[in-house]
């Protein structure tokens, strides 16, 4: 099996072509290929399919080997993969959470996709919590500051009370700037999430704290988010190596 291992922001992905995929990818393989000592060490993997034109099939598995509809970050680092193997400047993700545009620009990477629906409040026993779906699940609770934050725990009680979703600590510093801590659902906490970011500042919109263009601060790095009719998503987009298993 042929791999790469991209990266955006620290969020780390293997990608696959699905013809190289010999006997499949059931959950325990995926377990075993984004183990950080015994595998490869990933967030999750990323399977392209056979395109239609510039379309490509795109399945997301998170690393405890269960499937998500949606992967901001993934989708850009796949966006690049195909780019660069197949050329041109843009291209479309068909992914189970809707279809992801993507195009480049110099060294960015941005993908636009359905703008996100604020769901309303969920209350739980570490506060409130705003849900929001962005092709996948969030609840983004505003704190003071993330960095302090038990995230584990203010994960824990978000989804004893709104169900499995990924779940995102978010601090608003200006109108143009949230910094941002995310637990992802199947993952854990990673360094950085694209639909978090995107749910994040659909959250803020939706009460008044932010302008259309919004700068998230992760631990991995930092992503741009710009509102509208869609939403995009830009930030790096890296391959760290290629190999073989």
């Amino acid at each position: 099996m042929r791999f790469e291992k991209w990266q955006g922001c620290g969020n780390d992905f293997v990608i696959v072509e699905e013809s190289e995929l010999d006997g499949g990818l059931d959950a325990d393989r995926v377990r075993a290929l984004c183990d950080r000592r015994f595998g490869i060490g990933a967030d999750g993997i990323l399977v392209v399919g056979r395109p239609t034109g510039r379309r490509w099939p795109l399945a997301i598995h998170n690393a405890d080997g269960s499937t998500a509809e949606s992967c901001g970050n993934g989708s850009r680092c796949v966006a690049r993969y195909l780019l660069d193997r197949h050329g041109g400047d843009a291209c479309e993700l068909a992914t189970a959470g809707g279809t992801v545009r993507a195009r480049r620009d110099g060294d960015a990477i941005g993908i636009e996709l359905d703008a996100p629906r604020v769901l309303g409040e969920v209350e739980s026993e570490r506060g409130r919590g705003v849900r929001v779906a962005v092709g996948n699940p969030h609840v983004v609770a505003f704190v003071e500051d993330p960095a302090r934050i038990d995230l584990p725990a203010l994960a824990r009680a978000m989804r004893a009370a709104a169900g499995d979703a990924n779940v995102e600590a978010a601090a608003v510093r200006t109108r143009d700037a949230i910094d941002l801590r995310v637990d992802e659902r199947g993952v854990g906490e990673t360094l950085a999430c694209g639909t978090g970011a995107c749910a994040a500042v659909a959250a803020a919109a939706s009460l008044g704290l932010v302008d259309r263009e919004v700068s998230i601060g992760l631990p991995g790095g930092t992503l741009v988010v710009r509102t509208g009719a869609r939403y995009e998503l830009w930030g790096p987009a890296e391959r760290v190596f290629a190999g073989s298993l």
